[in-house]
């Protein structure tokens, strides 16, 4: 889907071997945890949605404050979870923020007394979401330390890929275990994977630099304060995180609508075809990300951006207008490859441009414009489908995504000087 159009005087020394990138223990044993824990989170979320469609409620509309209350901590608390990132060990940060998820997700199961009422679950779903908040820039600041600068783009693509197989088979498992087991396994299950990461993480060997202790309020302020100033005056950054809010907000939208369509138009009242269409997305997504990792090197940032995201566009549009299950399982999966070529390079290259000791509020800002990006939409598409024909805003979500290409293919072209650095040695 993506054209290979090699940079002058580049060769196939652009390609990288995915198992290279696995060879290195450390990032192993990072990116199966991963995998595990996002496996996991398909889980409980998909036994949350199943007790929605049990009770017979809106789903989009539902679905939308299950995704309110999980995102709303990263708008809120991603400045000093940032600071956190730079100043305190990575891999302690993300050791904890797993270990308090387990206690926190098996707790759910005892809270949620009437399957009929999952309001008493928001806090909960508001409480995990700060662990995660903590624990989102740690990750993607701990990458570099633990692989070679050439393989960046190969590493977080298979980072992103783990959470994007989280869609690809946690779904689909998600969904034939509560239909046939129910919620509270779900719920266990999804605090296993969570124990299993923290489990992986503390078997890595990181040497992390010594990082000055935090000695006061004003001290965290001069850090954010450094932090947002650094971003603001770097364009390719800034060009950099705002394609990552686009996507999530793409994204999020795109998944409240098809859980929409398949209750209304499809008439699902279980969630194992609906689980399909979700794997189906997650293959494309994975297998984007893979194509990236391996070839994106060779291609022009102004190329794969922009194409990603119209090719996106048409295929959601294509996607609102047939009329066959067996034709939208088909197109989904394009749109999932699109989606993955778009996401897949945006955290590699963040990480080319940014210092070390400025990485873990990079990523924090960046998790901000993506959660604000995303909180007050997903209420609006989660109201919407309860007077639009779902159809109707399927085909404006297409076609709003094809108008932000445009400014996704003008501010594209300054990030065409990305580039990999030559191969040093071993970190």
């Amino acid at each position: 889907m993506i054209f290979l159009i090699p940079f002058e005087n580049e060769t196939m020394e652009r390609t990288v071997r995915i198992t290279e990138v696995l060879r290195n223990h450390n990032f192993l044993k990072l990116w199966i945890g991963q995998i595990v824990s996002a496996l996991g989170d398909r889980f409980h979320q998909m036994a949350l949605l199943g007790l929605i469609m049990k009770k017979g409620g809106n789903v989009g509309e539902e679905l939308s404050k299950i995704t309110f209350w999980s995102v709303l901590p990263f708008f809120l608390f991603s400045l000093f979870s940032g600071v956190l990132s730079d100043r305190w060990s990575r891999k302690s940060i993300l050791i904890g923020s797993d270990l308090a998820r387990v206690l926190l997700v098996c707790a759910i199961p005892w809270i949620i007394r009437d399957s009929t009422y999952i309001t008493p679950a928001y806090p909960v779903i508001f409480v995990i979401g700060i662990f995660t908040c903590l624990f989102s820039p740690a990750k993607f600041s701990i990458i570099p330390n633990i692989v070679e600068e050439r393989h960046l783009l190969a590493g977080n693509s298979l980072i992103s890929s783990s959470a994007l197989l989280s869609v690809l088979a946690g779904t689909a498992i998600g969904c034939i275990v509560f239909d046939s087991i129910g919620f509270k396994p779900s719920m266990y299950f999804d605090a296993f994977t969570y124990l299993f990461s923290a489990a992986t993480i503390w078997k890595l060997t990181v040497k992390e630099k010594e990082r000055p202790e935090i000695k006061g309020v004003a001290v965290v302020l001069s850090d954010i304060k450094e932090g947002m100033k650094y971003m603001y005056h770097d364009a390719r950054l800034m060009i950099l995180i705002s394609f990552g809010a686009i996507f999530w907000l793409v994204g999020i939208s795109f998944y409240v609508a098809i859980s929409d369509f398949a209750g209304k138009i499809w008439g699902f009242t279980s969630l194992t075809p609906l689980g399909l269409i979700f794997t189906l997305l997650g293959g494309g997504l994975l297998a984007g990300a893979v194509m990236v990792g391996k070839y994106g090197d060779w291609v022009k940032r102004s190329i794969l951006y922009t194409g990603s995201i119209w090719i996106m566009a048409c295929g959601i549009m294509a996607f609102a207008l047939v009329q066959s299950y067996m034709a939208a399982s088909c197109i989904i999966f394009f749109i999932g490859i699109a989606g993955g070529a778009f996401l897949a390079p945006i955290n590699a290259d963040i990480q080319k441009i940014v210092p070390d000791e400025l990485r873990g509020r990079t990523f924090a800002c960046k998790d901000i414009f993506v959660n604000a990006a995303m909180v007050t939409p997903v209420l609006l598409i989660g109201k919407l489908t309860t007077f639009i024909s779902v159809r109707s805003l399927m085909l404006s979500l297409g076609a709003g995504i094809f108008l932000i290409g445009i400014f996704v293919a003008l501010k594209s072209i300054k990030l065409n000087t990305i580039a990999p650095q030559p191969n040093n040695g071993e970190k």
